[in-house]
């Protein structure tokens, strides 16, 4: 079976109401994942749970923060889901993505 890399930008998008709306993106190298196989799932959800931390991260000390980044990552990955499967069923038939991008507006 031939496999082709392509290069697609899916975007994450988490609303973080109380932050600025100024977005911040990151790319999920996914290029050499196999995302057919379960390790390479498990991988690809790894790096993008990350990802989504990272953005989500303000460094802001106090519960009601933590609040706010725990709900930012929990909307960027329920965001996330339906864009990784994609790229998962897109790889169990012979296409295989390079990256995803992961968003949240700040």
């Amino acid at each position: 079976m031939m496999t082709r890399t392509l290069i697609l930008a899916l975007s994450l998008t988490a609303a973080a109401p109380a932050l600025a709306a100024e977005a911040e993106t990151v790319q999920v190298r996914v290029a050499d994942l196999d995302l057919s196989s379960e390790k390479g799932q498990q991988r690809l959800e790894t790096r993008v749970k990350n990802a989504a931390r990272d953005l989500c991260s303000t460094g802001a000390a106090g519960a009601a923060e933590r609040a706010r980044e725990a709900q930012c990552v929990a909307d960027a990955l329920a965001a996330a889901k339906p864009q990784a499967d994609r790229a998962i069923a897109r790889a169990e038939s012979g296409t295989q993505l390079a990256l995803l991008m992961v968003r949240t507006a700040r």
